[in-house]
């Protein structure tokens, strides 16, 4: 017995000459028609046979593939607008009071040598100032994984303990950037960090460019990232350089990653900038891998503090980079104390 469906497919494509002028005709996918037109010839094949016996007319176990054709080409367009939001993260301020960023170098929070007196101390300037919010480079915790699994023998904090000391450390720390560095991103796609930072925080896998704007029609640009391509033995902020003289056109270029810090300023002629140009340490005291390759342990940077007033017309005072944040913050009271 031949299906009326399959048959109506039939004598449409009988009727408009081609399955594409049929598909458009009675409003039926391509996709769907071909397959009763293949349906069709199939039972006419079977009929012709004569067979004592006929086989059930089967339904398709999925959507019609134009149907998931049209939802993957959706998806697509989705994505790609959502990748362009993204080259520029717009971050509107409600004022032009003078505020700084603490930018934290990467906190290994649950390692035995995460340095607690630095930390503690940090988020402490922080908490002290509404007008200083948290910012992080990433790797909050170890998070090993694979063979590197060996390694949570030699800590005495568990997975689960780190996941409570990372969220613990993300509501002490004001967020306003939180940028997921190699040791988060091992989560894949459920990392927890997202989940934590929740709409309170812009919140990125390795590295995010953001712009902020002011009222007064001005703004600042970050290029901030977990790392940035570029190494040299000699210069601890090759990569950076690298970035400032062939990228982004930022006011600051910072990353963290490499367990060393340094900051400079200069010039861009071509950009008409002064940037600086920076790396913050982190708070690993011991980094056993450091010891091992025989780096230094340096002793500073573990976070640099960006002081920024947008009310300034200087280039230098406007934007101010600390590798101290309690100078930093001193700048910032003053800016505070200033009338503008």
């Amino acid at each position: 017995m031949i299906n009326d469906k399959n048959f109506e497919a039939y004598e449409a494509v009988k009727t408009y000459g081609t399955v594409r002028e049929a598909s458009d005709a009675i409003g039926v996918p391509r996709s769907t028609l071909h397959n009763r037109l293949k349906a069709y010839e199939h039972q006419l094949l079977m009929k012709s046979e004569d067979k004592p016996y006929s086989l059930p007319t089967q339904e398709d176990d999925d959507v019609d593939v134009e149907e998931i054709v049209d939802m993957l080409h959706k998806r697509f367009q989705k994505r790609k607008k959502h990748k362009e939001s993204k080259k520029w993260l717009q971050v509107n301020m409600e004022s032009d009071e003078p505020f700084a960023l603490l930018w934290l170098g990467d906190p290994h929070i649950d390692d035995n040598y995460c340095d607690w007196d630095v930390l503690k101390e940090h988020l402490s300037i922080i908490n002290s100032n509404d007008r200083i919010f948290g910012c992080s480079l990433g790797d909050f915790q170890n998070n090993w994984i694979g063979r590197l699994s060996r390694l949570y023998g030699e800590q005495e904090n568990s997975k689960k303990t780190a996941l409570k000391l990372v969220e613990w450390l993300i509501d002490s720390m004001k967020p306003m950037i939180l940028i997921a560095g190699n040791h988060d991103m091992w989560s894949g796609a459920g990392d927890p960090l997202k989940w934590m930072a929740g709409h309170r925080a812009i919140m990125e896998d390795w590295e995010a460019r953001i712009q902020i704007n002011f009222p007064n029609k001005t703004n600042i640009r970050i290029h901030a990232a977990h790392d940035m391509p570029g190494h040299s033995q000699w210069n601890a902020l090759h990569a950076q350089t690298k970035m400032a003289k062939f990228k982004s056109n930022s006011d600051l270029y910072i990353s963290g990653h490499r367990h060393n810090w340094a900051l400079a300023q200069m010039e861009e002629v071509e950009q008409k900038k002064i940037m600086w140009l920076a790396r913050a340490r982190g708070f690993k005291y011991h980094d056993s891998y450091a010891f091992v390759k025989g780096f230094d342990q340096q002793n500073f940077g573990q976070s640099i503090m960006q002081v920024i007033d947008p009310r300034s017309h200087d280039p230098f005072l406007r934007h101010q980079c600390f590798p101290c944040p309690k100078m930093g913050h001193q700048w910032l009271l003053h800016l505070q104390s200033q009338k503008e």
